[in-house]
């Protein structure tokens, strides 16, 4: 063969080695461009970082990897946590021996040796050739040996580190050929544009959803003004809203300064929720600035803490995290709502613990948020509160009780649920008032109301109120006339056991009570009270402490109403041969 068809021949296969080189650069160009067009449509990001792992790991012959993002987990200082992973354990054991999930393990951002290599924004091994950590101190402080990876990628946004990719090959090499390496580079930086814009995106859906919460919410608590009631249902929106698995409402005690525990919520066995909220069983109070509600307090700031590690664990339930948020009104403070770890919903749709939920900062705005509207719903329902409440007994009034009365009936049209009233007094109390006094009285009054109030809570929705002097009403939403008659028996045996003494004397305390279940025995609300009257009146001239039922007991008759005064009795023995006489209000209630 000539030297001429020699060199042709070289010749040729330099062009074709080189056409073959074009055409992988062409064809890396080429996925490349297909890699970004398909990392663009995706919206959500845990399919996006799975699409960035699938494409690097295939590129570069990885077996695993793990995509590292910045988290808003810890306001005090800058993480990057686990937030995708291929090929990896799902389960590492930490430095204290601990297992956690490993989308948990979180990576803090320093100033040494390993974190100055990221800022730089290049793909960098992170194992030498014969396997060996470049930055020792680094990988055994944070760990990174879990992560299983020769090489790292920086995800850079606008000079911003949004996180790290990380791969290994199951070996302890790091090598990648410059191809490789310029690959990894480009789509990092391709991915780190749509990382960003995917979170930004996610965020301001998130956003959205919580403005809508807090409109929805406002408008349902808008009109509430008992105060009981619109803690419980703030507390339990809160719940609903944050994902919460449990809640608690702190009040501050204007008295001794100290928080305490006015209602919980949550996944909380009924018994103890109920006897918390009823006030039965006691909880321990907090001073401002104790523990994290003590410092939400304090400072005025919401705490959210979202390390297991830094919770004191006193239960035998763990907390994952807890976020407490103050209520304020102006420069008052109210109190402070606490919630702990965060729930998801099982294949049956159940409420169960997730231990990889944690409060974010999106969640902290929320919670801030519903603690604005709290606070203000809260400072007007008190200030609603004290105006209906008898300072006296505690007990609601008459202007409470009229605003109720109407509402039940209304409720009762609408639905044709059925419910009572009672009306009730106190047995010659006027004749009792004059011959010991008022401060006497009151102390009848308040205990006998103490009573009725005791017995009212027992069952849901029933509510006691002083209407004028020494007369109660109770109404009883869906009970019939034979359960109001039990129920409030239950208050008539309990005030004739009732024994007060005085200067030696035992005073003794007897209750007339009156019942109308509407709309069995009553067809127009106007009558309601009316009748419940008449059978109060019928107990009283039948020998007085006993209960009469109107439809029962008494014959209902609209046009017949009585006409002499008042005949008021609480009988202490020393007077009882006194004649009956009419009786005003020992206090005034409105």
């Amino acid at each position: 063969m000539s030297e001429e068809s020699t060199d042709l021949i070289e010749q040729r296969d330099h062009f074709r080695q080189l056409a073959v080189s074009l055409d992988r650069e062409v064809a890396v160009l080429r996925s490349l461009l297909q890699s970004g067009k398909g990392f663009s449509e995706i919206l959500e990001i845990e399919p996006l970082l799975d699409a960035v792992m699938s494409v690097c790991r295939e590129r570069c012959g990885m077996k695993n990897s793990v995509v590292l993002l910045r988290d808003d987990l810890d306001p005090d200082s800058v993480n990057y946590r686990v937030r995708a992973f291929y090929g990896l354990p799902s389960r590492f054991m930490d430095k204290d021996g601990n297992e956690e999930e490993m989308l948990l393990f979180r990576l803090p951002a320093d100033n040494g040796l390993l974190w100055q290599q990221v800022l730089q924004g290049d793909v960098f091994p992170v194992l030498d050739m014969l396997g060996q950590p470049y930055f020792q101190t680094a990988w055994d402080r944070w760990q990174l040996g879990v992560l299983q990876a020769n090489v790292w990628c920086p995800l850079i946004k606008g000079g911003e580190v949004l996180g790290m990719l990380a791969m290994g090959d199951g070996t302890r090499r790091s090598a990648l050929l410059s191809t490789q390496m310029l690959f990894l580079q480009e789509v990092c930086a391709v991915a780190a544009t749509n990382i960003d814009s995917t979170l930004k995106y996610g965020k301001n859906l998130k956003i959205l959803a919580n403005l809508q919460t807090l409109y929805d919410i406002n408008q349902e608590l808008a009109n509430l003004n008992d105060f009981k009631d619109l803690t419980r249902k703030t507390l339990r929106s809160a719940v609903n809203a944050m994902g919460a698995q449990k809640a608690n409402l702190m009040l501050l005690n204007r008295s001794t300064g100290l928080l305490e525990i006015a209602l919980v919520d949550g996944d909380i066995p009924e018994a103890i929720k109920n006897g918390i909220n009823s006030g039965d069983v006691k909880t321990r109070a907090f001073e401002v600035g104790e523990g994290n509600a003590g410092v939400a307090a304090r400072t005025r700031r919401p705490v959210r803490i979202n390390h297991r590690s830094r919770i004191p664990q006193v239960g035998k339930h763990p907390v994952h995290c807890i976020l407490s948020v103050p209520l304020v009104h102006g420069d008052e403070l109210i109190g402070v709502m606490n919630m702990t770890n965060k729930v998801c919903l099982d294949e049956d749709g159940e409420r169960v613990l997730d231990a990889l939920g944690l409060f974010t900062e999106t969640d902290c705005q929320l919670a801030l948020g519903l603690a604005d509207q709290a606070a203000v719903n809260l400072h007007k329902a008190r200030l609603y509160d004290a105006s209906v409440t008898d300072r006296l007994t505690g007990l609601k009034n008459s202007r409470h009780f009229e605003e109720q009365l109407a509402a039940a009936l209304q409720h009762a049209d609408e639905t044709g649920e059925r419910f009572s009233l009672a009306v009730t007094d106190l047995d010659h109390f006027k004749k009792f008032n004059d011959t010991y006094g008022h401060k006497i009285g009151d102390l009848v009054l308040s205990e006998t109301a103490a009573l009725l109030s005791d017995v009212a809570k027992d069952i849901p929705g029933v509510t006691a109120f002083r209407y004028g002097g020494e007369e109660f009403c109770l109404l009883m939403p869906g009970l019939s006339t034979a359960e109001a008659k039990a129920l409030v028996e239950q208050w008539r045996e309990r005030v004739e056991a009732l024994a007060l003494e005085h200067n030696g004397e035992v005073l003794k305390v007897r209750g007339s009570v009156g019942i109308c279940e509407y709309p069995l025995h009553c067809s127009l609300g106007p009558d309601l009270f009316a009748h419940a009257d008449d059978a109060l009146y019928h107990s009283k001239a039948t020998g007085r402490n006993r209960t009469s039922c109107a439809g029962v007991d008494v014959v209902m008759d609209s046009t017949v109403r009585r006409t002499g005064p008042e005949e008021l009795s609480l009988m202490p023995p020393s007077i009882a041969s006194l004649p009956p006489v009419t009786v005003s209000n020992a206090e005034s209630i409105d």
